[in-house]
């Protein structure tokens, strides 16, 4: 427990804050920098004091040894040179002692030896007053490195805390706040400018759920208060009450309620993104094995183009309730009957649904694929459907990386045309 309250104490003597923590380690590379610097320094200039001194001492010697080479007395030769000149010995041979100086000389008296040390005194007393006017120099230097880096830190993550603070104050309830931009266009910039794409992705996220929520709720409301009234009336006068046709009615409200749950089931896994399980199938038999099974007695056209059919990787439930979807709709809509054309193009498998209803104005074209989204032409909840078909055919097309899109009536025609474009595998490449 010592240790680690011990660990503990020295972990806090580390700044928690960026700004502490880069001024730090910035202080702290300045100081090794500059007491780097400084033992250079010091070096050299000691080694060049020294050098000088050793230079001094030798050409003092070499002064000496002319001196006694011409004749002058070793006492004069001495006495002109006190500082430097330790010795003017007569014998044939001397040893010059460690780190000093000598030299030789053939005199009329025999051959002298000429000795001189330098004198580095004045090197240490240098190196020494430096070090003393260095120490404080490095340390202002320090303070003012550290200083520098702690206000050029403060400026650059200001922006960095305004757009937390301002984050922060950001709730679910306050989704349309927005981060501030600084205009420095660093990376700073490009961090506000993301998060506040990222808070429109949300608010927009956010404000179709909850208009989904309200519109779910309204759509089951609706069967579960006309049941519950239909119940009531035949309870209050159940002598009376035809308890058949109650029973009858109520099961078509059950019916409807359990279709709006099993579409909203299904969106719930489609906007989960949960992977379909995708195999190779041919779209144009899906087609004219749904239009055969599911309307056999309708008035619907299968139109084909010559072009042989291709299998593209797909979930048959899934493609076959998106073409359940279009065609209910056009059904509903429709006059006299429905078109379904089918053709492929160079990089897309294109499957178009057509009814001769009263079609869908241009500015609706977008929005009928919202959900429970019912144009006032027809598109009431006593025409049928839940209101989720088209939201989910087109979720289920995107799941095929393909697009639903309404497109314009033909020159022929005036209804509805919906339009399925799907991607075409790529063609394999032959081997050499």
């Amino acid at each position: 427990m010592p240790e680690r309250g011990g660990r503990r104490r020295r972990l806090r003597l580390w700044p928690r804050t960026v700004r502490g923590r880069a001024t730090v380690a910035v202080a702290a590379v300045a100081s090794l920098a500059l007491v780097a610097c400084s033992a250079v320094l010091l070096y050299a200039v000691h080694t060049n004091l020294v050098n000088s001194a050793h230079a001094a001492a030798r050409d003092h010697v070499e002064e000496a040894a002319r001196q006694l080479a011409s004749g002058m007395p070793a006492s004069e030769v001495q006495a002109a040179l006190p500082d430097v000149v330790t010795s003017v010995a007569t014998s044939a041979t001397t040893e010059a002692s460690d780190g000093g100086v000598s030299a030789e000389v053939d005199t009329s008296s025999g051959t002298a030896v000429v000795q001189a040390y330098p004198n580095v005194a004045p090197a240490d007393t240098a190196v020494i007053t430096l070090t003393w006017a260095l120490v404080p120099c490095t340390a202002l230097l320090v303070m003012l490195v550290a200083g520098l880096t702690w206000y050029a830190m403060g400026r650059a993550l200001r922006p960095v805390e305004d757009i937390r603070a301002e984050f922060a104050a950001i709730s679910a309830h306050s989704l349309q706040q927005r981060v501030p931009v600084p205009d420095s266009h660093d990376e700073v910039a490009l961090l506000a400018e993301t998060m506040n794409d990222t808070l429109n992705q949300l608010q927009r996220a956010v404000g179709r759920l909850r208009t989904f929520t309200s519109d779910a709720s309204h759509e089951l409301r609706g069967p579960l208060t006309t049941l519950k009234a239909r119940l009531e009336l035949a309870l209050a006068v159940p002598d009376r009450a035809e308890w058949t046709t109650v029973g009858g009615e109520a099961l078509l409200d059950t019916t409807r309620l359990e279709e709006i749950v099993a579409d909203l089931l299904l969106l719930a896994r489609l906007d989960a993104r949960q992977p379909l399980k995708l195999r190779p199938l041919y779209v144009t038999d899906l087609v004219r094995r749904t239009i055969a099974e599911r309307y056999p007695h309708q008035p619907v056209t299968l139109l084909t183009d010559p072009a042989p059919d291709t299998a593209i990787p797909g979930s048959r439930t899934a493609l076959a309730r998106l073409l359940t979807n279009l065609l209910d709709n056009a059904l509903r809509h429709a006059h006299s009957g429905v078109a379904v054309e089918i053709r492929h193009t160079e990089r897309e498998l294109v499957v178009e649904v057509t009814d001769d209803g009263p079609g869908i104005p241009a500015a609706d074209r977008d929005r009928v694929f919202d959900r429970f989204t019912r144009l006032d032409n027809a598109r009431t909840p006593s025409a049928g459907g839940t209101g989720l078909g088209l939201a989910i055919a087109r979720d289920i097309a995107t799941a095929h990386r393909g697009m639903l899109t309404a497109e314009a009536p033909t020159a022929q025609g005036s209804g509805a045309r919906m339009v399925l474009a799907l991607p075409l595998p790529a063609p394999s490449v032959p081997g050499p």
